[in-house]
C-alpha cells in the first residue's frame, strides 16, 4: 500500500489500546492484525500491487493516480475497496460506485470526510428517511489548527510548522488553506445527502490566504472567531447551493468552540436543533480509526439515494449575507469605496500593525461589516479594492456582536522554537 505523508502514519506495527470495536470478538482482532500486515507491505509498482490477490484493498495514497487505477481494477474483480482519498471520491466516486454495483463489489469512503467524526455514516443513515435542509461544518482539521494557533498569537509560518511537526499537515498545505480540500469533502457530502454527482456540484470557494493573519486579529478584537466553514443548503425548487469560505462566528458558538484539529459537522433536518458529529479531523490516528470502522462494516454501504428519491441540482447562491471586508486603507477611504458601490456598512479601523504577511512593514488596516449583500456584489467591492492595491480579504459574518470603532492592540504570544508550538503549548491553546 502506498501512503501519503500524513497517511504514512495511519498504520503502526504497534497495536493500539483495546477499544469497543476490536475487543469483543476474535474476528475483529484478526481483521485489525491483517490491516497492519497489509499496510506495512508496501509496493512501489502499481502492477506489482495489483498482482496480489486480496479480499479488501485499503487506499490511502491521495490524489488521482494511481489511486483511481487501483480502485477501478479492484472493483472490477469484485474486491472491497476502502479509501480515505477525498480527491478520488470527489472526482470519480460516482463512476467507482457504479463499478461496485456492476461487479457486486463494495466501495466505502467514510474515512475521506471528517476524520474520526462519522459524517458519512450519519448521512447514510438518513438516506431514504429524511433529506437535510443543510449540511455545514468545519471539514479541514489542518486549517482549523492553524487558525487556533493564530488566535493565540502565533505567526502563520509558525502555526504551519507546528502542524507539520505534529503530523497534521503535508509539506504543501495549499489545499488546506485555499479550501480545495474542504470543497472535495463537501462534494462527497452533497452526493450522499442530495444525490448530486460530486463533479456536478458548483462550490463557491474563498481562500483563507492571503490575509488570514490580519483577518484573525481583526475578528479577535470583536471577541469572535474565524472558521473555514463548508456548507451545502437546499433551496425551494430542489436547488442546492454550496460554499467553502471563512465565516466569522461567535466565540461561544459550537463552531467557535471547535479548536485545533477538531472537525464538526451539523446536519439540519428542520428540527429544533441539528444533528451534530465532531472529532479530530487531521492526523494519522483519526484516519486509521475511520478506516478500521469502514473495514469492520459488514453490509454494503448505501452510496446512492435510489431511483425514486427526489432529484436535486446544483445552483449558484444568490442569497444575501452580511460580510466583513478588510483592506490596507484608512477607514474613511474604505467606507467611501463601499458606499460608491451601493453598500450600507459600518466601519472599524485598526492602528498600524506588523505581521509576517506584510513583510514586517507597517500598514494601516481597516475593515467594515456590510449590510446583507450577495456574493456577486461583494466580488465587485473586492475587485475595486484590489485595483487600488488594498490587499483585501473577505469573510461571511455570522457573529452576533455589535459594531463599534476599535483600536488594534497586538498581543501576540511567542511560542518556543521560533514560532513552532510544542505539544504542551498546543494544549495551552485550550486554556
Amino acid at each position: 500500500m502506498a501512503l501519503s505523508e500524513v497517511g504514512s502514519s495511519d498504520f503502526s506495527t504497534k497495536p493500539p489500546p483495546q477499544s469497543p470495536h476490536v475487543s469483543g470478538s476474535g474476528s475483529s482482532s484478526h481483521a485489525f492484525s491483517c490491516v497492519i500486515r497489509v499496510a506495512t507491505a508496501t509496493c512501489r509498482s502499481t502492477g506489482a500491487f495489483l498482482s496480489h490477490d486480496a479480499d479488501v484493498i485499503i487506499e490511502a495514497i491521495g490524489g488521482h493516480e494511481p489511486a483511481r487505477t487501483i480502485a477501478s481494477v479492484a472493483l472490477r474483480r469484485g474486491t472491497k475497496v476502502i479509501t480515505a482519498n477525498k480527491e478520488l471520491v470527489a472526482s470519480h466516486g460516482d463512476r467507482l460506485s457504479a463499478l461496485a454495483r456492476e461487479h457486486d463489489a463494495s466501495l466505502d469512503f467514510g474515512a475521506a470526510v471528517g476524520g474520526s467524526a462519522p459524517v458519512i455514516s450519519t448521512l447514510r443513515d438518513l438516506v431514504g428517511a429524511s433529506t437535510p435542509v443543510s449540511v455545514r461544518g468545519i471539514l479541514n482539521g489542518t486549517s482549523n489548527y492553524v487558525i487556533s494557533l493564530l488566535e493565540r498569537g502565533a505567526s502563520l509560518d509558525g502555526a504551519l510548522a507546528s502542524a507539520r511537526e505534529l503530523g497534521l499537515a503535508e509539506s504543501d498545505c495549499a489545499r488546506d488553506l485555499d479550501g480545495r480540500d474542504a470543497a472535495a469533502k463537501l462534494a462527497i457530502i452533497a452526493w450522499i445527502a442530495f444525490g448530486i454527482r460530486p463533479t456536478d456540484l458548483h462550490v463557491r470557494r474563498t481562500s483563507l490566504v492571503p490575509g488570514l493573519e490580519r483577518l484573525v486579529r481583526f475578528v479577535s478584537l470583536k471577541g469572535s472567531r474565524v472558521r473555514l466553514i463548508a456548507e451545502c443548503r437546499r433551496l425551494p425548487g430542489h436547488g442546492v447551493t454550496a460554499a467553502v469560505e471563512p465565516v466569522i462566528v461567535s466565540s461561544h458558538s459550537a463552531f467557535g468552540r471547535t479548536v485545533l484539529e477538531e472537525n464538526r459537522v451539523e446536519v439540519d433536518l428542520g428540527w429544533t436543533s441539528p444533528l451534530s458529529v465532531s472529532g479530530p479531523g487531521a492526523g494519522g490516528s483519526p484516519t486509521a480509526a475511520a478506516l478500521l470502522s469502514d473495514l469492520l462494516r459488514d453490509s454494503r454501504p448505501p452510496n446512492d439515494r435510489g431511483a425514486g428519491a427526489a432529484q436535486f441540482h446544483s445552483v449558484d447562491d444568490n442569497c444575501e449575507h452580511p460580510w466583513v471586508v478588510g483592506a490596507q486603507l484608512d477607514a474613511t477611504s474604505l467606507q467611501r469605496i463601499a458606499a460608491e458601490r451601493g453598500f450600507e456598512s459600518e466601519c472599524f479601523a485598526s492602528e498600524s500593525v506588523t505581521s509576517s504577511e506584510t513583510d514586517a512593514s507597517r500598514a494601516r488596516d481597516s475593515a467594515l461589516i456590510t449590510a446583507p449583500a450577495t456574493w456577486k456584489d461583494v466580488q465587485r467591492l473586492v475587485a475595486a479594492l484590489e485595483s487600488l492595491n488594498g490587499a483585501p480579504w473577505v469573510a461571511r459574518y455570522e457573529a452576533e456582536t455589535s459594531v463599534e470603532r476599535v483600536g488594534f492592540v497586538d498581543e501576540r504570544i511567542a511560542f518556543a522554537g521560533e514560532g513552532v508550538a510544542s505539544a504542551d503549548e498546543k494544549v495551552g491553546v485550550l486554556q
